[in-house]
C-alpha cells in the first residue's frame, strides 16, 4: 500500500458519524474525534452534547442546554476549553448563562435556540413583539456578556425602565445586583428540576454498588427514573465534568469511581 506524502491537513477527510440516544446523527472528521470516539474540539463537543438533548420530552418548553463542565468531560484540556468556548462566545455562535447558586457554574445555549426559544415563549405570553424584537437585536445580538447594566440599557440601548421591568416579566432578564441583570432563560425552572433529579439518580446508582464504581458501559444499560428526562449519557458527560467521578481507563472500558466527596 503506497504512503502518502500530502499533509494531513490537504487530504481528503473520511467522515465518522456519531449516533446518540435522542437518534439525531452528527458528522464529524476523523481529525474532530478522539480514539474513544469522542470529538476533539470545543465546537464539535458542543454540537455532540447538543445531540443528547431530546427537547421533544419537555413539549419543547426548552432549548437544549448544556453545562460548561460537561466540555470538560469531552475535552479534556480545560483551558483549551475556555479559549474556544470565549471564541465561540464573542464570534455571536453561543450564549453564556449564570445558572444556579455556583460561582462557577455556567450553561451554554445555541445564540440561535436562544432566539427562537425567546420568540416562542414570550409569543405564548402574548409579550410585545416589538419589545422582544428589540431585546433580540439590540441585547442578544449586539452584546455577548452574561449580563447587563442599566446604564448600558437606559442610556445606551434606550430602553425605558417600564420595558426593563416587561423584560424581566418575560423571563429573558433576572436581577444580578443593584442596576444590573443577568440575561435569562425563560422555563429555566422545569430543565433545574429535571437535571438535579438526573445528577440525584445517577450517582445513587453508583453508590449502591458494591465498590461505588461501575462500567460506564454497564451503567448506560441502567434505567433512571421517569423524572431523569436528560438521559444517561448526558448525565454522564455531568457527573465526570463536575468531578463528581473519576473516569479510568480499563480494558473494558470507562470505569466510573464514585469521589470521597460523594461517597
Amino acid at each position: 500500500m503506497k504512503r502518502s506524502f500530502l499533509p494531513g491537513v490537504y487530504q481528503p477527510k473520511k467522515m465518522c458519524k456519531v449516533t446518540t440516544q435522542s437518534s439525531v446523527t452528527e458528522n464529524f472528521t476523523e481529525d474532530q474525534l478522539q480514539s474513544t470516539g469522542l470529538p476533539s474540539d470545543t465546537k464539535s463537543a458542543l454540537l455532540f452534547l447538543h445531540s443528547l438533548v431530546n427537547t421533544e420530552v419537555f413539549q419543547k418548553q426548552i432549548p437544549p442546554l448544556i453545562f460548561k463542565h460537561q466540555l470538560y468531560s469531552i475535552v479534556h484540556n480545560r483551558t483549551t476549553v475556555d479559549i474556544q468556548l470565549d471564541k465561540l462566545r464573542l464570534n455571536g455562535d453561543v450564549r453564556l448563562f449564570k445558572l444556579g447558586s455556583n460561582e462557577e457554574e455556567y450553561v451554554v445555549c445555541s445564540t440561535e435556540d436562544y432566539i427562537q426559544h425567546i420568540l416562542k415563549t414570550t409569543a405564548d405570553q402574548n409579550s410585545d413583539n416589538s419589545l422582544i424584537e428589540k431585546f433580540i437585536n439590540l441585547v442578544v445580538k449586539k452584546q455577548s456578556d452574561i449580563s447587563v447594566t442599566k446604564d448600558t440599557m437606559i442610556n445606551t440601548m434606550k430602553f425605558k425602565d417600564e420595558e426593563i421591568t416587561e423584560l424581566i416579566k418575560c423571563s429573558v432578564l433576572t436581577v444580578r445586583d443593584v442596576g444590573s441583570w443577568w440575561l435569562a432563560i425563560p422555563n429555566a425552572g422545569i430543565f433545574i428540576k429535571y437535571f438535579t433529579a438526573g445528577r440525584r439518580s445517577i450517582v445513587q446508582c453508583i453508590k449502591r454498588t458494591k465498590y461505588k464504581e461501575i462500567l460506564q458501559m454497564e451503567l448506560e444499560k441502567r434505567k433512571l427514573p421517569k423524572t431523569a428526562k436528560l438521559g444517561l449519557k448526558y448525565h454522564i458527560h455531568d457527573i465526570i465534568g463536575a468531578d463528581l467521578v473519576s473516569s479510568i481507563k480499563t480494558t473494558s472500558g470507562p470505569l466510573l469511581r464514585l469521589n470521597e466527596a460523594c461517597s
